[in-house]
């Protein structure tokens, strides 16, 4: 199975999954107390890209996201375009600004799915970092099967050969234990895909 129809899992062409983003704020109290990573204020929601050029349905939706998500000069946004075929809109809000983060969010999927695009969406990610440490953590969410994994990039310099890609897996295996009993955690870690393409991620 490729990775893009992992991360919708076998929902298409139905609605995705999208009101449990919002159990991620309360969430994040438990994630912190446990492990130490609280939300960096970073997030991105990942889609695949549509043909049809610049005055295409799809590119009038981008449009919408990104007209909506201009409503303050509290947050930053930007479009970016991966390597794969997918995109992602990205939000920065203020670290202790989470729960708006996460309405930022589910905006731009409810803004996507309105259009006709919810087929389309790959996953959320919301990020977390330990206070004065390298290490970051993303929790994704997939659409497709309403679940949350972690994926923990390794960090850059540590051991390994130069340039490859490498997951902590401790790190991630803390976090779903920690997330347990808050959050509807993706039981098959065979779906735990890696967003190496994720806004920030290196």
């Amino acid at each position: 199975m490729r990775i893009l129809d992992g991360l919708l899992g076998r929902r298409e062409p139905g609605l995705p999954d999208l009101d449990r983003l919002f159990e991620l704020p309360a969430a994040a109290p438990a994630l912190e107390a446990a492990t130490g990573f609280a939300p960096d204020g970073t997030g991105a929601v990942c889609h695949r890209l549509v043909e049809g050029g610049p005055f295409g349905a799809f590119d009038r939706a981008q449009r919408d996201v990104v007209r909506l998500l201009h409503g303050d000069g509290t947050r930053e946004t930007g479009l970016s375009a991966g390597p794969h075929g997918w995109g992602w809109a990205h939000v920065t809000r203020p670290p202790d600004a989470f729960e708006r983060l996460i309405s930022d969010l589910q905006m731009v999927n409810a803004t996507l799915t309105a259009a006709g695009y919810g087929p389309y969406l790959l996953c959320t990610v919301a990020g977390f970092r330990r206070r004065d440490e390298p290490q970051r953590l993303l929790l994704v969410h997939s659409p497709g099967r309403g679940t949350f994994y972690p994926f923990a990039p390794g960090v850059p310099g540590e051991a390994g050969e130069p340039g490859t890609r490498r997951r902590n897996n401790l790190v991630e295996t803390h976090a779903r234990d920690a997330l347990a009993h808050d959050l509807t955690m993706e039981p098959d870690t065979a779906r735990w895909f890696p967003v190496w393409d994720a806004p920030g991620v290196s």
